[in-house]
């Protein structure tokens, strides 16, 4: 009896200081993306909006016409003879027609919230709620690994965990700069968290939960519909869970039960891809065409549709995620991303002309925290089929090396698709993070616990820890700030300078 109110008493310590831990986040989200004025946000981009409104007036194209001065040209790709000409920035061009290559799930949550407001509804807000909803998920992600493998851990250490989790780069970085871009990238990983989640928590009982497995197949289409790049790890994950239900029916012998279950989870998603390929196709006349290649970008797409994947990136993109160093400055934020390095080539193979990198910082600065994610990849190949310590009643122990091989194998997917992508910037980050990010905490509390009969050695590790927290949390953030510090000045030039003030002391 004294046991269990234990277990609840360090339950409910970790679950109230994780939600006040949240509100912090919160708060700094909001200050954020206001630019310190709390109630006033700017508007970059609104092409959800617009795509939304098409939507509700029954058609795929925006309802902008272009110029005609831009369908006179001969080849309006090509972004010198766009030259004076006004167009909409990364809107796609086809036949006479506007497009958003971007995936349409986004406007879909714009599509029902429209029914209840009238005005514009700028990508900032879809921005903030997927970042905000990321920042749930993994809270809830984080309570329960913790919950279910690690109750030997402080239940303090939860919720500086969540800190970092939502407080790390790119999600301050995208916060200041919510344009459309960032509202594809945050919506995707936030279904796709969304449906991990589920799944998880599907597999985690004693009876395969159908209609878990069912708003995980739905919400890992609503992923792969805001980003289509997440078609990888949703198809590892994917095989993953079915592995695990046949694993766990044949254990029960009774295989012919997994026939529902795999049902729940396959059937959504094999409804939104055909739904995805009829969108493409009845846009772009292929199923396999999102209009990316027609965009009316800083480059011209179209002449180099050969050249946007290569594997003459994967060496100036590995050193542009991992290792290129900020820029340290004697003004307030003191540091700014420099731009990525396009010197670095493999061996026999040309740097194609398109590859460029914006402003980045790599992950061994802006994110050092994350170096515990290696602890994970060292451990997961260990045979042993020993519960972790501090779970909550009897699990098969090899559900944990489930969950870090799903964790692993979805950030793998995405990193190594950015790095043979010919455009490497900042926001990208969003793609992998969430996902490297849990391995890091699982990586730190193995660590930790691993020092368990050492209290000196103990000690020096947590510190060591909570140190590269505070280094990854205070290093995104002023890298966040510098990127747009002329935007911040423009918006609220009496904070800026009372900060400029505040740190010249």
């Amino acid at each position: 009896m004294i046991a269990k109110y234990l277990k609840l008493s360090k339950l409910w310590q970790a679950s109230l200081l994780t939600f006040l831990s949240g509100l912090l986040v919160l708060v700094a989200y909001i200050w954020l993306i206001s630019s310190g004025l709390w109630i006033q946000w700017r508007t970059y981009t609104g092409y959800y909006d617009q795509l939304a409104t098409a939507f509700s007036h029954g058609q795929l194209a925006l309802e902008a016409k272009p110029d005609p001065a831009l369908m006179a040209l001969p080849d309006p790709y090509d972004p010198t003879a766009r030259a004076g000409v006004p167009y909409p920035v990364d809107i796609s061009l086809y036949q006479g027609r506007f497009y958003l290559y971007f995936g349409p799930a986004p406007a879909l949550v714009l599509l029902f919230v429209k029914v209840f407001v009238s005005a514009e509804i700028g990508d900032q807000y879809l921005v903030f709620l997927f970042v905000f909803g990321i920042l749930l998920v993994q809270s809830l992600l984080i309570l329960r690994i913790w919950r279910r493998y690690f109750q030997d851990i402080p239940p303090w250490i939860v919720p500086v965990c969540v800190l970092v989790s939502g407080l790390i780069q790119p999600f301050s970085w995208i916060l200041r700069e919510p344009r459309v871009y960032n509202a594809a990238i945050t919506g995707g990983q936030f279904f796709f968290l969304a449906g991990f989640y589920c799944v998880f928590s599907a597999l985690d009982r004693a009876s395969i939960s159908n209609w878990r497995l069912v708003l995980s197949g739905w919400l890992w289409m609503a992923a792969v519909g805001s980003r289509i790049t997440l078609v990888l790890p949703v198809f590892l994950m994917t095989l993953l869970a079915t592995l695990w239900i046949f694993r766990t029916y044949r254990r029960e012998r009774r295989l012919a039960g997994s026939v529902s279950a795999l049902a729940a989870l396959g059937l959504p998603l094999v409804l939104g891809l055909a739904s995805l390929g009829w969108y493409n196709w009845a846009r772009f006349g292929s199923v396999w065409d999102t209009g990316y290649s027609y965009a009316l970008a800083a480059q011209d797409l179209q002449k180099h549709r050969q050249d946007l994947f290569s594997m003459a990136y994967a060496l100036p993109n590995l050193y542009n995620y991992l290792f290129i160093p900020p820029k340290l400055k004697n003004l307030f934020p003191f540091l700014s991303s420099a731009y990525g390095n396009k010197g670095l080539a493999l061996p026999y193979l040309p740097l194609p002309e398109i590859y460029y990198s914006q402003e980045i910082t790599g992950l061994l600065f802006s994110a050092p925290f994350s170096l515990f994610a290696i602890i994970p990849l060292i451990r997961l190949p260990d045979g042993s089929k020993r519960q972790p310590m501090g779970s909550m009643g009897a699990a098969d122990p090899f559900l944990f090396k489930w969950l870090t091989a799903g964790l692993l194998g979805s950030f793998l997917c995405e990193f190594a698709l950015l790095l043979v992508y010919f455009w490497a910037a900042t926001r990208f980050f969003a793609d992998f993070m969430p996902s490297l990010l849990l391995l890091s905490l699982m990586g730190f509390w193995q660590g930790y616990r691993a020092y368990a009969a050492r209290p000196a050695g103990r000690a020096f590790y947590l510190l060591t820890g909570l140190g590269l927290i505070g280094a990854s949390i205070i290093v995104s953030n002023l890298l966040a700030l510098s990127i747009s510090s002329a935007q911040f000045r423009q918006l609220n030039p009496v904070l800026w300078r009372a900060l400029l003030n505040l740190f010249q002391r």
